[in-house]
């Protein structure tokens, strides 16, 4: 799966050069450019070595194919991060102040070929920074590791000179100019979005290592004085609010705290003339809805969310998927991204069902951004190590790739028919660790139809504003009902269009443009509107997908698009043991088609293929191992 291997091209869907149409904005929910043109996003997270250790003419050829493969939002992710070197500072650096002038060469020039090939930017401006003795650090030596290096996550929010340091970055970051393209990355409409921190939040994660047991007390004395204040301000009781691991009163505390942060760096991040759309950071690492709030300051609500292996088999009664995770981070009226999703193990047998589904369920949802953590973080000269970090060369996932961009971003699932509402009062919105390992409710129906989340009336917090819904437009949702009847081994969309057989573990979608099954095959053939899977391999994902924008029945090109197990021959070698995919797919599609390698020097055999009475009959076992095939 090298740079240059044939993948199916699908570069053609992107605006070239990205940035054509204008800024992109926000607009009832959902994202469009300035020209009204509207954009959903299938990205990739690009992170740490890759940045840095790609050589030019390797940059060039990952930008084509990365468009090749359907990406058109790429996430610079762990530029600033201690364990790269160098990094956006340089190497070894003594300070994090000055940013590395051969680094930021690096960036530009995988920001312009990206641009160049429509791929749009996702920045950054704190990830894995750690803060060394010369940043001017107030109480450093507190909060300073073994390695004399500082994790400033959570003392942000209270330390007036890390927010400092951090102002500092994102300008300079973002006024920097672009050698290749002539404009900053504040200014290029090709730069839609930034997030002000990555992974950063006190209401669940970072919040506990304030405390006054914490050993920080320059740190503890700022935060017990702010939330003293706060509880007095509001009538709260101050021995309740500063206990950060409970919820009720400490979680609206700790979202106020969020937001006097971000109140102050999103304006500077606006001063450096960007327009673009801002994260603040992201619910994630099992997050209750409590963490939303300060989250909607910004112009996109962000999520990530890791699965594992087997979710195909999931009851949604019993367990949450890694995808209802997302699901509850939709807050009503507002975009959302997902700016970091995959399959937390590896390698799980069954990863190659991951991107279908996310592409599925993200259409279903209305999700805006979709980026899968990640194509590499290594440097993408030659073989890659397996990894489910550098996708790039994982041929289970990579395979699929091209299928869920195509699904995803060309509209082949429909938006659900029906949307429901998790809409509570302040008291069980803070006061209750509502999320899906809690509620069946959205367990149950995260899969079935849309999810949205209210914001509370919560007079303690002025600026954050209650959710206003057309009731006839919106169910509230039961938290403790299953919607999902006691007897169910499927769940299926109320559109019809997917469904998942959690008994089986297959999951299968059926639409005029796309019809895919993906999992476990037993029990004899599949059968969608157009299409007949016959497989015999145990376990496996096949999609039959138009390309010409007619359904499948009357299409003259259609892209086959077939992944099964995979496993690496050793942690350190660049070679898979790859399981055949056998059996026949029996399409219905136009007279005159015939089936195509993407190698231009390779031919099927004359039996691979042959149409009978309207349909064509492919033999999987006779295509030469190809896991892509044109029908045209």
């Amino acid at each position: 799966m090298r740079s240059g291997a044939p993948t199916p091209d699908l570069s053609g869907l992107n605006h070239k050069p990205a940035g054509l149409h204008g800024q992109i904005r926000p607009k009832d929910g959902e994202l469009e450019f300035e020209d009204g043109t509207p954009i959903r996003f299938w990205g990739v997270n690009l992170q740490a070595y890759a940045l840095f250790h790609t050589r030019p003419a390797s940059i060039e050829l990952h930008a084509q194919r990365l468009a090749r493969l359907g990406v058109n939002l790429v996430r610079i992710h762990h530029h600033d991060s201690h364990w790269v070197q160098p990094n956006v500072f340089g190497a070894e650096a003594t300070d994090t102040r000055t940013l590395d002038p051969a680094s930021m060469r690096k960036l530009d020039a995988w920001i312009a070929a990206l641009k160049a090939q429509g791929i749009y930017i996702w920045l950054d401006l704190h990830v894995g920074r750690q803060f060394t003795p010369e940043d001017g650090i107030a109480g450093f030596d507190e909060i300073a590791e073994d390695t004399g290096l500082a994790d400033i996550r959570g003392f942000n929010y209270v330390s007036p000179s890390i927010e400092q340091r951090m102002l500092e970055f994102q300008n300079a970051y973002l006024r920097h100019r672009n050698a290749r393209t002539g404009l900053t990355y504040a200014e290029d409409p090709a730069v839609v979005a930034v997030m002000l921190t990555n992974e950063n939040d006190l209401t669940h994660h970072f919040g506990n290592g304030l405390l006054p047991n914490k050993n920080v007390p320059l740190h503890s004395k700022l935060y017990m004085a702010l939330s003293d204040q706060f509880a007095r301000d509001n009538g709260f009781d101050p021995n309740a609010t500063w206990r950060s691991w409970e919820h009720g009163p400490s979680k609206i505390f700790l979202s106020d705290l969020e937001r006097r942060f971000n109140e102050r760096l999103i304006p500077a991040v606006r001063d450096t003339g960007f327009k673009g759309l801002i994260s603040t950071t992201s619910l994630w690492g099992g997050m209750t809805i409590a963490g939303l709030p300060s989250l909607t300051l910004g112009s996109i609500i962000d999520t990530h969310s890791y699965g594992s292996g087997g979710e195909t088999g999931y009851d949604p009664r019993i367990q949450s998927g890694f995808l209802d995770w997302i699901a509850v981070a939709q807050v009503a009226g507002q975009p959302l991204s997902v700016s970091e999703w995959n399959i937390a193990e590896y390698p799980t047998e069954d990863r190659f069902i991951a991107p279908l589904r996310v592409a599925t369920r993200a259409a279903h949802q209305g999700w805006d951004a979709m980026m899968i953590y990640g194509y590499s973080q290594q440097p993408l000269n030659g073989p890659l190590q397996p990894s489910n970090w550098s996708m790039a060369e994982d041929p289970g996932v990579i395979w699929m790739m091209p299928a869920a961009a195509l699904l995803f971003r060309e509209g082949h699932v429909r938006r659900a028919e029906k949307t429901y509402a998790i809409c509570l009062d302040e008291d069980t919105f803070f006061g209750q660790p509502v999320s899906p390992h809690t509620s069946i409710g959205i367990r149950t129906i995260a899969e079935q139809s849309r999810l949205v989340t209210c914001m509370p009336d919560t007079p303690a917090l002025p600026w954050l504003e209650p959710t206003e819904l057309n009731d006839a437009l919106y169910q509230p949702l039961d938290l403790d009902h299953s919607y999902l009847a006691g007897d169910a081994t499927v769940v299926a969309a109320d559109t019809g269009e997917f469904q998942r057989d959690f008994s089986t573990a297959q999951f299968k979608v059926d639409t005029g443009k796309s019809q895919i099954v993906a999992g476990r095959f037993q029990g004899g053939a599949v059968t969608t509107t157009d299409v007949v899977f016959e497989v015999a391999t145990p376990m496996a994902a096949i999609a039959v997908q138009s390309l010409d924008s007619k359904d499948i029945a009357g299409s003259g090109r259609i892209l086959i698009s077939i992944s099964g197990r995979t496993v690496p021959v050793g942690s350190d070698e660049p070679r898979f043991q790859i399981e055949p995919v056998e059996g026949f797919l029996r399409i219905t599609a136009p007279a005159g088609l015939s089936p195509r390698p993407l190698r231009s020097n390779q031919t099927l055999p004359p039996d691979a293929h042959r149409f009978e009475r309207g349909v064509h009959v492919i033999d999987l076992g006779k295509i030469n191992d190809a896991r892509w095939l044109y029908l045209e």
